[in-house]
C-alpha cells in the first residue's frame, strides 16, 4: 500500500473501525503504550527522595495511605483483568471483536499501572512500606493500611464481583460487577485520588510521581468510558423489553449506593484521620466523588428511578459513620498478620 494512502480509506474485514471501542483500542495503542521502566530513567528518582525525606511524618503517612490503595486497587485489578476479557466475550454481549481487543489493552495497561507505584514505592518510600512484597494471590494480604479502610473490602468485593461475571454470570451480575469496577473504583475513587494527588501536590511538589499519575489517568479515562459503554448497552437491552435484562438498572444503583460507603471511608481515611497536614480537605474530596457519580449515573446513563438526592444521602450518611470509625486499631491488626505470613514466608 501507499504510504501516502489516508488511514481513511483503509478497509476493513471483520473489525468495525468505526466502533466505539476500536476508537478506544487505538487510543490504547497510541497513548497507552508509555513504558514504566523509561519513564523513571528519564525523570529519575533524586528530586522525588529529596522532597520525601524533607517532610513531617504525618505528611508521609498521608501520601503512604494513598499510594497503598492506589498500588493494592491496581494490582486486584490487573490480576482480574482476565475475568473482563471473559466478560466482554459473554454472549450477553453483542458479539464485537472490537471489545475484545480494548479489554486486552485494559489489562496491560493495569498491569504497567501496578509496575510504575511498584517502581515508586520501592525506590522513593520504603521507609513507609516495611510491609509490602507479600503477593495478595499467593498466601499474603494487602497492605495493611489498605485493609484498614473501605478501599481494601472494595477491591475484595470486586475480585468476588469480577468471577461470578466471568463464570456463567447474566446480565444482572455483569452489570454490578462493571458498575463496581468502571464506575466505582475507576470513576469515583480512582478519580478522587487524582484530586487529593493535586492538592497535595501543591504541598509537596513530587515530579515522577505527577508524572506517573498523569499516564494512569490518561489510560483510566478509556477503561471508564468502555465500562460506560457496555453498561449502555445492557441498558438498552433492558428497555426493549428482553426478560434476561431485567433488573439491571437495579443493580447498577444498589451497586453505586453500596460502594460510595467503601469510597467515602477511604477519602476520610486520607484526610480527617490522619490529620489531613496536605489540606486535602474531606467535604470537597467527597463532593468531587459525588458530582463524578452524578455524571455517570444520571448523565451518562439517565438510570430510571434513581434519584440524585438518594445518592447524596448515601454519601453524607457514609461521611458520619466513616467519623467514628478505629483505623489505628485495624492497622494494628493487620501489621501482626502481615508480620507472620511475612516471617512464614523467609
Amino acid at each position: 500500500m501507499d504510504a501516502s494512502e489516508s488511514t481513511a480509506e483503509l478497509g476493513a474485514g471483520r473489525i468495525d473501525r468505526e466502533s466505539t471501542y476500536y476508537e478506544l483500542y487505538q487510543k490504547s495503542v497510541e497513548l497507552g503504550t508509555w513504558d514504566a521502566e523509561k519513564l523513571v530513567q528519564k525523570v529519575g528518582f533524586e528530586e522525588d527522595r529529596e522532597v520525601w525525606e524533607s517532610l513531617e511524618d504525618d505528611e508521609k503517612e498521608q501520601w503512604a495511605r494513598i499510594i497503598s490503595y492506589f498500588i493494592d486497587g491496581e494490582h486486584a485489578v490487573a490480576q482480574d483483568a482476565r475475568r473482563i476479557m471473559a466478560t466482554v466475550s459473554s454472549p450477553w454481549f453483542d458479539r464485537s471483536i472490537e471489545k475484545e481487543m480494548f479489554a486486552s489493552a485494559l489489562a496491560l495497561e493495569e498491569a504497567k499501572h501496578t509496575q510504575f507505584f511498584d517502581l515508586y514505592l520501592s525506590n522513593v518510600m520504603v521507609d513507609k512500606f516495611p510491609q509490602y512484597e507479600l503477593d495478595t494471590r499467593r498466601g499474603g494480604i494487602q497492605i495493611p493500611r489498605t485493609e484498614a479502610c473501605g478501599a481494601g473490602k472494595m477491591f475484595e468485593r470486586q475480585g468476588t464481583l469480577q468471577a461470578q461475571a466471568a463464570h456463567g454470570g447474566d446480565p444482572v451480575d455483569i452489570a454490578r460487577a462493571a458498575t463496581n469496577y468502571h464506575i466505582g473504583v475507576e470513576g469515583i475513587l480512582a478519580r478522587g485520588g487524582y484530586f487529593a494527588k493535586n492538592r497535595m501536590m501543591q504541598e509537596t511538589p513530587l515530579p515522577l510521581l505527577n508524572k506517573g499519575f498523569q499516564f494512569i489517568s490518561t489510560d483510566e479515562g478509556r477503561h471508564i468510558t468502555f465500562g460506560l459503554e457496555l453498561l449502555q448497552e445492557l441498558i438498552e437491552k433492558e428497555r426493549e423489553g428482553i426478560p434476561e435484562y431485567q433488573g439491571v438498572q437495579n443493580a447498577i444503583w444498589e451497586q453505586s449506593v453500596e460502594d460510595i460507603g467503601y469510597i467515602t471511608d477511604t477519602g476520610y481515611f486520607i484526610t480527617g484521620d490522619v490529620g489531613d497536614p496536605l489540606d486535602v480537605d474531606f467535604d470537597d474530596l467527597v463532593n468531587r466523588g459525588a458530582r463524578l457519580a452524578g455524571d455517570m449515573l444520571f448523565d451518562t446513563l439517565d438510570l430510571d428511578n434513581a434519584e440524585p438526592r438518594d445518592y447524596m444521602q448515601a454519601a453524607a450518611d457514609a461521611m458520619e459513620e466513616a467519623r467514628d470509625s478505629d483505623y489505628g486499631a485495624v492497622i494494628e491488626k493487620y501489621d501482626h498478620i502481615y508480620e507472620k505470613k511475612q516471617a512464614a514466608g523467609d
